[in-house]
């Protein structure tokens, strides 16, 4: 990664700001969040940049809620979303960026299982794991439907804000 500039440092600690508050204010669904959509759109635009806004994204989620074993699979769950996004950038359908962004929302909860392996064996992570499927699947709706809808446009939205072109001048 290359150094940040004082517009992406800006634009960055705000996008982390942004990712917080928009889980936040969806709290009341059920694993709904515009979180997966928002670092997908800024990993697409800030390649691994997007890092920044998702360890503020993760710290402030664990100062919120405590510091349980949920927390552990947010130090790895979201920055895989940047890594795996940040690896298959240079693909144009958004198509298939509304299905990976559906697929993160499916397997979040598989994920979310891992540290219950290491406590408690594969029984209980797979326990987990299958008690969790009604919301991996409400997770895969929310997911598609944000990114079906808000992804192509935020993304534009966020490359002409990115390079200054946005606001037009008058």
């Amino acid at each position: 990664m290359s150094k940040l500039s004082l517009r992406e440092l800006a634009a960055l600690s705000l996008i982390g700001a942004l990712l917080v508050v928009s889980k936040q204010l969806m709290a009341f669904l059920p694993n709904i969040e515009p979180v997966t959509m928002l670092l997908m759109c800024t990993t697409l635009v800030y390649g691994l940049k997007a890092l920044y806004p998702c360890c503020i994204f993760v710290l402030l989620q664990g100062l919120l809620y405590g510091l349980g074993m949920w927390f552990i699979s947010y130090l790895y769950i979201w920055p895989m979303l940047v890594l795996a996004v940040y690896l298959l950038r240079r693909n144009t359908s958004w198509i298939i960026w509304t299905v990976v962004g559906a697929m993160y929302g499916l397997c979040f909860g598989a994920l979310c299982a891992i540290p219950y392996f290491f406590i408690g064996g594969w029984q209980m992570a797979f326990a987990y794991w299958i008690a969790g499927i009604p919301y991996d699947l409400l997770h895969l709706v929310g997911n598609a439907l944000m990114c079906g809808i808000f992804l192509k446009p935020l993304t534009g939205l966020l490359r002409k804000l990115a390079a200054g072109k946005y606001p037009p001048a008058t």
